[in-house]
């Protein structure tokens, strides 16, 4: 199995010598799309009052994926490719554990908990297609291996399974919705800017 993914990343990963447009093309990717769970939490303040549940599946899902990669962490480590002497450094990243992808769980984990929503299969196939992208760009820019972005995905997976079986949840959501608005409210500030009770 190691040799099958070291073969893959091998054929997929960048060098110093690729086209200076990829790689720009990539960093971006993955450096830049992966803010997307603030974009989240920021869609959530100014949300439809319907639209919050779902906001929140998503960013507690994302949320424990990443407690979920951490754990792993602690009782596992996985060099990066680099650290093993394969690919290039492209993205400049520090040595520290490989798997599973932190980026890749916290991204899959937003679009799996959105694309199950009813009327959100739009949006949740494009934070999919989303989350394939940056998990292509980390392993280009010689960050992972494939196998870190399977993991990611599974924990991914994983998370937004454990998190929607909590009937609870929903509860906890108005809770926390009642504390943002009494906290707006509190503070005066403008609902043009911060919308409550919609």
């Amino acid at each position: 199995m190691q040799n099958v993914d070291t073969a893959i990343f091998l054929w997929t990963t960048g060098s110093p010598t690729s086209a200076a447009w990829i790689i720009s093309t990539a960093w971006l990717i993955a450096v830049g799309l992966v803010p997307l769970v603030v974009v989240l939490v920021v869609a959530w303040v100014r949300a439809r009052k319907d639209w919050r549940p779902v906001l929140l599946d998503a960013v507690a899902a994302g949320l424990l994926g990443l407690v979920v990669v951490q754990v792993i962490g602690a009782f596992h480590y996985r060099p990066r490719p680099f650290e093993d002497g394969l690919g290039a450094n492209l993205l400049g990243h520090l040595p520290e554990n490989s798997f599973p992808s932190d980026h890749a769980t916290l991204m899959f984990a937003l679009a799996f908990a959105v694309v199950s929503a009813a009327g959100w299969r739009k949006a949740g196939t494009a934070l999919l297609f989303l989350a394939v992208a940056v998990s292509w760009a980390r392993v280009f820019l010689g960050a992972h291996y494939p196998s870190d972005v399977l993991g990611g995905v599974i924990v991914g997976l994983g998370s937004v399974a454990a998190v929607l079986s909590l009937d609870w949840r929903l509860r906890l959501w108005c809770a926390i919705e009642g504390f943002y608005e009494s906290f707006l409210s509190r503070l005066h500030l403008p609902a043009v800017v911060f919308p409550r009770g919609r």
